[in-house]
């Protein structure tokens, strides 16, 4: 079981890195007009979990995902976000909807290919994320393992 458990995440972390290679966004909506637009670093799928439907089959799988903002060095723990991907459609291969643990309705979707402001912003982060790989590894390390322990803690209460 923790072997398919883990192929699935793979898969999943494949397609996510799909979207993410050029650049892009998490758009979380709070409701009515209010929403947070992520500008996505990088977007790391923590581990899968099954959903098993009413009559003991397997419905599908839900996921933990740790989310790294752009900047998010420059502003501590309030710019890593921690998703519970739930409901996950794939409305296009750059495009994928999903609810999270709160109920909020998100997106995650690669950046527009006419928006040259904006892939520029991700270029320049990238080359800073570069020069700087030591020690954004040990900061992705750091969060990683802290929103892995929030994760688990929150399906220990559930």
């Amino acid at each position: 079981m923790q072997q398919e458990l883990e192929a699935v995440k793979q898969q999943m972390q494949g397609k996510i890195d799909r979207i993410t290679a050029p650049g892009s966004v998490v758009f979380v909506d709070l409701g009515g007009s209010d929403f947070v637009r992520i500008l996505v670093d990088r977007f790391d799928i923590l581990f899968a979990r099954p959903v098993i439907a009413a009559d003991g089959a397997l419905a599908g799988h839900y996921y933990w995902a740790v989310c790294f903002e752009m900047g998010f060095d420059q502003g501590g723990p309030q710019h890593v976000r921690l998703f519970k991907m739930e409901n996950i459609m794939e409305e296009r291969p750059d495009l994928f909807l999903f609810r999270d643990h709160r109920g909020y309705s998100c997106f995650i979707e690669s950046i527009d290919v006419i928006d040259d402001a904006k892939k520029a912003d991700f270029k320049m982060w990238r080359e800073y994320r570069g020069q700087n790989q030591k020690a954004f590894d040990r900061l992705y390390q750091n969060f990683t393992t802290e929103a892995m322990e929030m994760a688990l803690n929150y399906e220990r209460d559930v």
